[in-house]
């Protein structure tokens, strides 16, 4: 697969990477397909608009609500359909407005969410917008919203400081991890990839980054970065705590990740 399947649309492409190096959070220096039903095939969201609107004729009325129904092992994902726009509250049935959601994230991709609970029409999702670890709840509306799933995942051991790349129950890369310093500890909790970037080339970013759902709270004074936790290349050393909570890899293994999941895949970062 190439570049584009990650779900970032080419005209934004040299926006993000001109802005990656300063929007991601202080890491210190150092095109998807439709959605399918296989049982081997993540489901992602299609950032064509075209062929988007095209499959409402093609189908059945939509259901008045979304079962969220996957295989085993599989996590379930969210997204906004073309040209809608959802609501994400900070409790499932109402509660405070947090924000009105388009189709596009900041950096461009597609608005995608890990969903982490569920109560009735209402899906808990993992979001930046709130504190790590508070659920945003967005309402299962047929008409703005798709759902597919994924079967892989991540997960950051960050006392062993080593993160590894799973399908089901198979271990498919294991590599060692450079994570926040003290007092700029990585955050543990289960988040999600909300962003993908490609074609960095950056001595502080690598190759390439994995934007997370996960915020940094403790950002050293004057850093204005951003708070944004990411998984980002490097060519520094590995295996130490050292960075402002991003999580730092080789290249190579970055490339792996982010050429191989969707947008959605959990992320479980453990101490």
């Amino acid at each position: 697969m190439g570049p584009d399947h990650l779900g970032v649309p080419s005209r934004a492409r040299v926006a993000l990477i001109a802005i990656a190096a300063v929007a991601l959070a202080g890491c210190g220096s150092g095109q998807q397909q439709p959605a399918t039903t296989s049982a081997d095939q993540p489901v992602t969201p299609s950032t064509d608009p075209a062929q988007v609107e095209a499959a409402p004729a093609a189908l059945p009325p939509a259901p008045e609500r979304l079962t969220l129904q996957t295989p085993p092992g599989a996590y379930p994902v969210i997204w906004v359909k073309v040209h809608q726009e959802v609501e994400m509250r900070t409790e499932p049935g109402g509660g405070e407005l947090i924000e009105r959601i388009g189709r596009e994230s900041p950096f461009g991709s597609p608005s995608v969410f890990g969903v982490v609970d569920k109560r009735g029409p209402w899906a808990g999702v993992t979001t930046s917008l709130l504190p790590n670890n508070q659920l945003g709840w967005i309402k299962l509306d047929p008409q703005r919203i798709e759902y597919g799933w994924t079967k892989y995942s991540i997960t950051v051991d960050l006392s062993e400081r080593r993160a590894a790349l799973a399908k089901g129950d198979r271990v498919e890369l294991s590599f060692p991890v450079t994570v926040g310093a003290p007092g700029a500890d990585t955050p543990s909790g289960r988040f999600a990839v909300s962003d993908t970037f490609t074609g960095l080339d950056s001595a502080a970013y690598g190759c390439c980054a994995l934007a997370l759902s996960a915020t940094q709270p403790n950002l050293p004074s004057g850093w204005l970065g951003g708070r944004t936790i990411a998984i980002h290349g490097t060519s520094g050393p590995l295996g130490i705590a050292a960075s402002h909570g991003c999580v730092r890899a080789a290249d190579a293994s970055v490339a792996k990740l982010v050429h191989t999941i969707p947008l959605g895949t959990p992320v479980f970062i453990r101490a």
